[in-house]
């Protein structure tokens, strides 16, 4: 218990970071044609084996804070590693910035040992080319620890970016 706060319990140290990872070639713009797409996780993120809209009865087409996707991949450390098992989460798209090639969501739902998590993606300019920048803040996640989650989400931007240098370069011609 914290004594300054009249008895209530201490909250856990939050977590936040930003990882950045180079695209060689790409242009922001092509890259954010591509990456812009709140559903198409899975053709940039090779854990992602599935993402999707969710439909909430409460919905309204496109704005900002209605918006659920679910994705799907392996199960991460967290979870116990039973033959079969996948690993889930529901997104909220919290805010969509096309002018500023960035989109904020939150994890609503997840078996991933994920408490409160909230990142931005986006996509900066780079004298390469673009950039894909990942920013978040959490609580711990179950099975992790901060440096551990910093790597992953390093592993995961240099993916991204690898990917978005083959899907444009090759149609550059480059």
């Amino acid at each position: 218990m914290d004594p300054g706060t009249g008895g209530a319990p201490e909250a856990a140290p939050a977590w936040s970071g930003t990882v950045r990872a180079v695209a060689s070639g790409p242009t922001p713009d092509a890259a954010w044609a591509l990456l812009g797409d709140f559903f198409s996780l899975d053709r940039w993120v090779s854990t992602v084996r599935t993402c999707r809209r969710v439909v909430e009865e409460e919905e309204e087409e496109g704005r900002p804070g209605c918006v659920l996707r679910y994705c799907e991949g392996p199960v991460n450390k967290a979870a116990a590693a039973a033959e079969g098992a996948v690993g889930w989460s529901k997104e909220r798209l919290l805010e969509l910035d096309d002018a500023g090639r960035r989109y904020s969501y939150e994890v609503v739902e997840s078996n991933k040992g994920f408490g409160r998590y909230r990142a931005t993606l986006r996509v900066e300019d780079d004298p390469a080319g673009c950039a894909v920048r990942w920013s978040f803040e959490a609580d711990p996640v179950e099975g992790w620890t901060k440096e551990g989650f910093v790597g992953f989400l390093e592993k995961l931007a240099r993916g991204v970016a690898r990917r978005l240098e083959e899907e444009i370069n090759v149609v550059k011609g480059e």
